[in-house]
């Protein structure tokens, strides 16, 4: 295979973005090219590679992208012998098979602070295969010898760089700064977009306050009780590490399959 294709996959993979690797396992007659020939196809229908361009293309990535929505592998076979074929309208001859094999993005937490706390988190997330993207305002607790799991790493104000982030509604967010009024800013920026899982770090009464205040701003009821404060399992938990098993734990319990 060739080597664009691969580091096109890893690069894709490290940005936990969707793909679609398409490669021709059989094929007969006057087709393009033969076995083993591969394209990528990313989610927004872009490809890296060639299976031969020209109808066979068109058709695999029209499929690619069919199976990157149906998050599942498939297995095709094109025929290219019959002009009246309603998906080919191919005249070449021969036929095709390809093997679809899809890679969906992978699940996203964003932690907001690089405390005590977000250490064993930002490890145990990691571990349990998240991609976690660090966010905090100093450079020197958000290091990457301090998070080497971390897919991203970003410095800024923490609820402008909140505002900006690319969370997807299927992402999760874990807010776990020493700042009470910077926890709340971070959260009212999460306002109509609320990603499937959104925690923040704090006390019953914190998190009360919290709740009042969102109420008062016109939050919906409905969004406000989405917001999992005190974050993490009642498992007793007392020191960091604790702290980030009760966290990850109430995520996984929460979360969806792995797509």
């Amino acid at each position: 295979m060739e080597r664009k294709i691969w580091k096109a996959g890893l690069e894709f993979a490290q940005r936990s973005a969707s793909f679609c690797l398409c490669t021709v396992i059989e094929s007969s007659g006057s087709v393009p090219r033969r076995a083993g020939a591969s394209m990528l196809v990313a989610a927004d229908g872009s490809t890296v590679g060639t299976i031969g361009g020209g109808t066979v293309e068109r058709l695999a990535a029209d499929e690619a992208l069919r199976a990157i929505a149906g998050g599942q592998p498939r297995l095709r076979t094109f025929d290219l012998n019959d002009p009246d074929a309603e998906d080919t309208g191919a005249i070449c001859g021969g036929s095709v098979t390809i093997f679809f094999n899809v890679q969906r993005a992978a699940h996203v937490a964003h932690v907001f602070g690089a405390g005590h706390v977000a250490l064993p988190t930002a490890r145990l997330l990691a571990s349990v295969a998240y991609a976690v993207k660090l966010y905090d305002e100093s450079a020197e607790h958000a290091k990457r010898e301090r998070f080497p799991d971390a897919v991203e790493i970003h410095i800024g104000d923490l609820p402008k760089l909140a505002a900006e982030a690319d969370v997807r509604p299927e992402d999760s967010v874990v807010i776990l700064t020493s700042s009470h009024e910077t926890d709340f800013e971070i959260v009212r920026a999460f306002r109509n977009r609320l990603p499937a899982f959104l925690g923040v770090i704090g006390s019953k009464a914190k998190a009360l306050h919290y709740r009042k205040l969102l109420a008062e701003e016109g939050w919906p009821p409905s969004e406000i009780a989405r917001i999992h404060s005190p974050i993490g399992l009642e498992i007793g938990s007392r020191t960091p590490e604790e702290i980030a098993v009760s966290i990850v734990a109430q995520m996984i319990s929460l979360r969806g399959p792995s797509e």
